[in-house]
């Protein structure tokens, strides 16, 4: 049966070629490539800009490192010619001159320099003494007084004239006289003085007191002015306390002023106390 059959294929092609056709024979069937979404697209152009990328990072590199080749290679110095080995660098030797010796100060110069100054200072010093005096035309004097010491001994006392200290001490001067603790020119007009003492207990030192007051006073050109204070404790705490665990404080300072007449020809004084 299959012998029949293939007889009667070849008898069909046979006479297919007689009558001058042709038989065409069918071709294989191919599968459509399946169709990009656009983002492999985007995926596939990505990855060829990196690989592009790359390669031209690493044509630059090589590029580089043969220009530092080529750079080596142009100072490495030649080796020598003939049958001695490489020539040896010479070391430059740089020569070191010494350093100049430094003159000292010139004493003549500097001495004509203090010369100078203290010309100037003098002159300084006399016109400030001009000015002063027509500035400063009242003289004012001050004594500070402590009237309590048999009870209380005075540990500090001070002082103030508009606001600068005149007179300052720690060691109870105050309480052995009455005299002048600031003598000097102020101008006329209206001036502040501050009075301060501090005071301790002779029977007994826990007690302690400090007394401040501070007064104005009106100088008067042409005129003297005298400022008399009296500081006073006139309590009895520092020794009753002990007798009868009571006491009282008596603390106060009494200030009197006076304008006087200046004494003709009478010259600048000397300040007494600390400024």
């Amino acid at each position: 049966m299959k012998a029949s059959n293939s007889r009667v294929a070849l008898i069909l092609l046979a006479s297919a070629v007689t009558l001058g056709g042709s038989v065409a024979l069918a071709a294989p069937h191919r599968k459509k490539p399946p169709k990009q979404s656009q983002k492999d697209k985007d995926k596939a152009a990505a990855d060829k800009e990196a690989a592009d990328k790359e390669a031209a990072d690493k044509a630059a590199a090589d590029k580089e490192a043969a220009d530092k080749a080529a750079a080596g290679s142009a100072t490495t110095p030649a080796a020598a010619t003939g049958s001695g080995s490489a020539s040896t660098p010479t070391e430059t030797q740089t020569k070191i001159e010494p350093a100049a010796e430094e003159k000292g100060p010139d004493v003549d110069s500097l001495r004509q320099e203090y010369l100078s100054l203290r010309d100037e200072l003098f002159k300084s010093r006399a016109r400030a003494n001009a000015v002063a005096s027509q500035l400063y035309s009242t003289r004012i004097t001050i004594k500070f007084t402590w009237q309590s010491g048999r009870y209380y001994g005075v540990s500090k006392s001070s002082v103030r004239l508009d606001g600068a200290t005149v007179y300052e001490d720690a060691g109870g001067a105050i309480a052995g006289d009455d005299g002048v603790r600031f003598d000097g020119y102020v101008a006329p007009g209206r001036h502040l003085v501050t009075f301060h003492v501090e005071a301790t207990g002779k029977d007994d030192d826990s007690f302690t007191s400090t007394t401040e007051s501070q007064i104005v006073v009106k100088a008067v050109a042409q005129k003297d002015l005298q400022v008399s204070a009296k500081a006073h404790d006139s309590g009895d705490i520092a020794y009753e306390w002990k007798r009868s665990e009571h006491g009282n404080y008596g603390l106060g300072i009494d200030v009197a002023v006076k304008s006087a007449k200046q004494p003709e020809g009478a010259d600048a004084p000397t300040p007494k106390g600390k400024k």
